[in-house]
């Protein structure tokens, strides 16, 4: 299914356009970024690369250290004490190769970001880069991916994907809806997929939130709309997850895996829905597109519709810290 152009929306009964004016104060300020890729390829050892890990080490010797820097998530912590959101979104690749060490320095780095009652997680296909035993990878981030309802005891030593997503979290007006994109895949591939039980569940959920007063924002790590990505990088299942939206809707679904600014529309039953991506939050690309940011979005609700006032915050040109961005705004109908 293609995405909807900007065109269509600005003609129907959702759209988007430019603000100049800086937001008012908001009901609810939800903030989105994406793909840290924390590295700690030194920390481990030969055994740890007798797998595809092997070569996406080499390719971070040879290209992306250059790229990406960890030292950006310390700029990102002190912009984030100046804008002082309600909630934070981290839509996967916390990790780099999904090694252990990275595993517990990603836990350490969400701790300096908050709660988990204040911060979500969905994982990455770079955090699924092999598979990897539960105590020593994604049972260090279970506070910050589960839903609401804690997972029953029976499932909670070991849980699978389907287990834990999607994960349902409701903050005041704002539904957020997590689902896990991240399998392993094959070498030079870095695909996902849902998968027919996160389906059923995620419809089962979309159901059960369907009239309510609520703002929902799908999180996904790999984007749901076609021609974002190439096809080994592409989310394997995602007519069916477009079929679901198309029915039962949403008002945003952010992505990352992407590493660019994108912006596109998925047709929803009440109008085009918003799908927007971030690139690496620790990217130290120069142009437009993949320079380091986040996003920033301000939520209110008013009697029949939300305003969702978006700032970007990129990072400056010193390199030295985050300044503000282009500023969009969404009318979306309730």
């Amino acid at each position: 299914m293609a995405p909807t152009s900007p065109g269509t929306l600005n003609s129907g009964g959702t759209f988007i356009r430019s603000a100049d004016d800086a937001p008012p104060a908001a009901r609810y300020v939800v903030a989105h970024c994406s793909d840290p890729h924390i590295t700690c390829a030194g920390q481990s050892g030969l055994g740890d690369y007798l797998n595809k890990r092997l070569l996406g080490c080499l390719r971070w010797q040879l290209k992306r250290r250059h790229d990406q820097h960890d030292g950006l998530l310390t700029t990102l912590y002190e912009d984030l004490q100046r804008t002082r959101p309600d909630h934070i979104v981290v839509t996967g690749d916390l990790t780099h190769l999904s090694l252990p060490a990275e595993f517990a320095a990603a836990r350490d780095w969400l701790q300096t970001m908050g709660t988990p009652e204040q911060v979500t997680v969905v994982p990455g296909n770079h955090d699924q880069y092999v598979r990897t035993e539960w105590r020593q990878s994604f049972a260090w981030w279970l506070p910050y991916m589960e839903g609401d309802m804690p997972l029953p005891q029976a499932v909670a030593t070991d849980p699978g994907p389907g287990d834990i997503f999607p994960a349902l979290r409701i903050r005041r007006d704002i539904a957020l809806i997590g689902t896990s994109s991240a399998r392993p895949s094959a070498l030079h591939l870095a695909t996902g997929a849902i998968g027919d039980r996160q389906l059923a569940k995620l419809e089962t959920i979309l159901q059960q939130l369907s009239g309510q007063p609520l703002f929902r924002i799908l999180l996904i790590h790999h984007p749901p709309v076609n021609g974002v990505v190439s096809r080994r990088r592409s989310l394997t299942d995602a007519p069916s997850l477009q079929a679901l939206i198309a029915r039962y809707g949403v008002e945003l679904i952010l992505f990352g895996h992407a590493h660019k600014t994108a912006r596109y529309f998925l047709p929803g039953p009440a109008g085009p829905i918003p799908v927007i991506g971030m690139p690496s939050v620790s990217s130290l690309e120069r142009s437009d597109d993949q320079r380091a940011r986040y996003c920033l979005y301000a939520i209110v609700r008013s009697a029949d519709r939300w305003v969702v006032r978006m700032e970007e915050r990129l990072l400056g040109a010193d390199g030295m810290r985050f300044v503000a961005g282009p500023r969009r705004e969404f009318i979306v109908p309730r």
